[in-house]
């Protein structure tokens, strides 16, 4: 284990006789000593780990004061962006989504086909486009469960299909739309049980991939740097570089990421699992136990349900009252309405029957009302199919609300603009 004592020896070769306080050693030091800690994070023990917390403090404080002092504008977005990315707010790569009829018109392209949709833009520019940026570590494009078992169930073209998304996802993945809805559910359960105000779930954003996928973020992108006017230290005079030369100033961050943390809520999302049930399904089960028997106890019936897990939790955090009756007041509650998963589908849903009453014609299938809620909070751009980001973007203005950047398919130039910028936020 490397200890506090360590990391100021490290310090001292590089500065003898410096103390570490920044604006009294050069760029170039604070960069090797930041890349040093970095690197060896995890090696850090408990008393080395807060003191080299303290240094990644200051220098966020000092990048975040310099960042609010810049004036509106395309700079100013894209250092906040990575600011947030640093404090492990924002996945530590954009993420990127794409809507089943943008996949399918990407694999078509793949496999020799016409485009399946009459709107369908560009696919083979932007195939090539996003192909690029993962490979070169800029962006990253996940997939999801229903599309991977959709081509998995299908012919060989489909599994050829299934390659083609796979070298667009390196097999990085989300995790089942209904498990981000468990974590989301859960969070707000514990929430409104302690009293806390609103969530900002964004800042789970871990939730919503699969464990191998956050580490493989992790290790692609455990620091980034800033160049330029934003170097924290301020000393009098140019610095020198190991060459002798000027020394090019940047503060280099590490993304915040607690492994144990995660670890635990990875626990914690295997106990809460699937708590919440369809009310159809609710009531078919109910029925079927009153037709077999003719007493049934209720506790029974619950359980049968799998509510127990959702009751076992409440009672564990110390929710009043315990059992049903307490957790059926969080169902009542604030908290539960504002769960991303259920708020967003409920108002998708919503629009569907909306639009079906005017007469248009559906606004997506079933599986895209379930799956975009569970996935926009997290995203950072989602390419969708004419119908849903009208509805998504233009009437309920999601983009918004969740600093979603969300195009339709057919919107090429603004697509193309917006994934060549993300490869800036490196």
């Amino acid at each position: 284990m490397i200890t506090k004592k360590h990391i100021r020896q490290y310090l001292d070769k590089l500065s003898p006789g410096i103390p570490a306080k920044p604006g009294q050693v050069s760029d170039h030091v604070w960069e090797q000593l930041h890349e040093y800690i970095v690197k060896h994070y995890k090696r850090l023990d408990k008393g080395a780990r807060a003191y080299a917390d303290e240094i990644f403090d200051q220098l966020d404080a000092g990048v975040k004061k310099r960042i609010d002092s810049l004036p509106e504008g395309r700079e100013k977005q894209v250092l906040s962006r990575k600011l947030s990315m640093v404090r492990g707010e924002r996945p530590p790569l954009p993420v990127l989504y794409l809507d089943t009829p943008v996949i399918e018109n990407v694999i078509r392209q793949g496999l020799g086909q016409v485009a399946s949709h009459p709107k369908a833009g560009n696919p083979a520019a932007l195939h090539k486009q996003i192909l690029a940026l993962v490979s070169d570590s800029k962006l990253i494009c996940p997939e999801d469960t229903f599309h991977r078992e959709a081509l998995q169930m299908g012919d060989a073209q489909a599994r050829e299909g299934l390659n083609i998304m796979r070298r667009l996802s390196e097999g990085l993945s989300f995790q089942h739309s209904q498990t981000i809805e468990d974590f989301q559910i859960f969070r707000a359960l514990r929430g409104f049980i302690n009293g806390n105000g609103s969530i900002t779930y964004r800042n789970f954003w871990k939730d919503a991939f699969q464990k191998q996928t956050v580490s493989a973020m992790m290790k692609k992108r455990s620091s980034i740097s800033f160049e330029g006017p934003l170097a924290l230290a301020e000393t009098a005079g140019v610095g020198t570089n190991r060459q002798g030369g000027p020394a090019s100033p940047s503060t280099r961050l590490r993304i915040g990421y607690d492994e144990t943390v995660l670890n635990h809520d990875h626990q914690l999302q295997k106990r809460s699992a699937r708590h919440l049930r369809d009310l159809v399904r609710l009531g078919l089960k109910y029925q079927t136990i009153r037709g077999k028997v003719q007493e049934q106890h209720l506790d029974g019936f619950w359980a049968g349900q799998k509510t127990d897990l959702a009751v076992a939790l409440w009672n564990h955090y110390g929710g009043k009252p315990e059992g049903l009756k307490g957790l059926a007041s969080f169902y009542e509650s604030e908290h539960f309405m504002d769960v991303p998963a259920i708020k967003i589908k409920r108002d998708l849903w919503h629009a569907f029957s909306v639009n079906q009453a005017e007469g248009f014609r559906r606004v997506t299938a079933p599986p895209g009302i379930n799956l975009i809620p569970s996935i926009l909070p997290y995203a950072d751009m989602m390419i969708l199919d004419s119908e849903m980001s009208h509805v998504v973007r233009d009437r309920l203005r999601l983009n918004t609300k969740f600093d979603t950047q969300i195009y339709r398919m057919d919107e090429d130039d603004r697509i193309m603009a917006a994934l060549k910028e993300m490869a800036l936020w490196d």
